[in-house]
């Protein structure tokens, strides 16, 4: 699971050209913009990522207010973290003194232990349209495959040197949509979001599984991106709706992208062949930044997912892949 609020470390400081109130200061791999002396180099604090939905009624985080709010479904009030560009800095996430959360006791909360539940923090996901939503009936079946939800590089900065290593890495474009699992479970077809398995019934998961079950053999699970027209306003601007495949899962393994039968090949999310994964993760951001789409070059691509090539489960990802986005997507369409 995504770890929202950490305590951290600041790692480094620096100035802003022409900037007397703000600095940048360095948390893990993100940059953040904070008020001028707020932090030293090692100072603790309380770093929360991009896509959190700080809650209002905190009066810690009442300051966020005027940058605009949301209404969740169970009608709380929360400022969604969104990717910000101040005189030229990219600034991704919220650094927070510690001393302003008690309840944090530093001896007692790891480094990098996620604190978003005791904050009342949780993740925002853009909200579909209830008619292709569909019925939850219970919870995502792990047993079959992992949800679908890579770890971002500014997290994997400490192991950044095994990642590179533990190669080779596939480059594939990260589609802006909505994922869908489909799992034959003895021969009976599950159907899944990102979170949750869906009853069957006339919805966006169901309908992408229409183009994937009959492939399944059983104990087998594909994971597929929704995107195109009526999902997340279609960022690339294509006609129709299109489902892509970036994993494959077989008894609970990952199946190697060479390895994938042909069926899936047919529905492969595009691949970059002749990207190779940077050495550093500044290197591999700035790699991604303005990266144009495999399918509509006239637009940015979301960014870049890597995979590794034989299906193999780095320790630090839990997983066989993990994302690198595009700043300036995320500036233009927010995240």
């Amino acid at each position: 699971m995504r770890a929202l609020a950490t305590l951290d470390t600041i790692l480094a400081i620096e100035p802003i050209p022409d900037a007397d109130a703000i600095e940048q200061a360095r948390v893990r791999g993100w940059t953040i913009v904070t008020k001028k002396g707020e932090f030293a180099v090692g100072d603790r604090c309380l770093y929360i990522e991009v896509d959190a939905a700080l809650p209002m009624s905190d009066p810690r985080f009442e300051f966020l207010a005027p940058r605009g709010t949301k209404t969740l479904g169970d009608g709380k009030v929360v400022h969604v973290l969104r990717t910000a560009k101040l005189r030229g800095v990219y600034s991704q996430g919220l650094a927070l003194p510690v001393a302003s959360f008690p309840e944090l006791d530093p001896a007692a909360v790891a480094s990098g232990q996620d604190v978003a539940e005791m904050l009342g923090i949780v993740l925002y996901e853009p909200p579909l349209p209830a008619s292709t939503n569909g019925e939850i009936i219970g919870a995502f079946p792990t047993r079959f495959a992992s949800k679908s939800d890579a770890e971002r590089a500014q997290n994997l900065i400490d192991a950044w040197h095994r990642i590179v290593s533990f190669g080779p890495w596939i480059a594939t474009e990260k589609l802006d949509g909505s994922s869908v699992t489909v799992i034959s479970d003895d021969g009976a077809i599950r159907v899944c979001s990102r979170n949750y398995e869906i009853a069957e019934g006339d919805t966006i998961y169901w309908n992408a599984a229409g183009q994937l079950a009959e492939f399944l053999a059983p104990g087998e699970a594909v994971q597929a991106e929704i995107w195109g027209e009526g999902v997340q306003a279609n960022p690339l601007k294509i006609r129709g709706r299109r489902v892509s495949i970036f994993a494959l899962w077989r008894d609970r393994k990952v199946v190697p992208i060479s390895a994938w039968p042909e069926w899936a090949n047919e529905r492969a999310v595009p691949m970059w062949p002749d990207l190779v994964l940077p050495s550093t993760v500044d290197e591999a951001i700035m790699q991604a930044d303005g990266i144009r789409s495999l399918v509509n070059p006239d637009r940015i691509a979301e960014g870049i997912v890597w995979h590794q090539a034989e299906g193999r489960i780095h320790p630090s990802l839990d997983r066989a892949c993990f994302k690198v986005i595009s700043n300036k997507y995320l500036l233009k369409h927010g995240g």
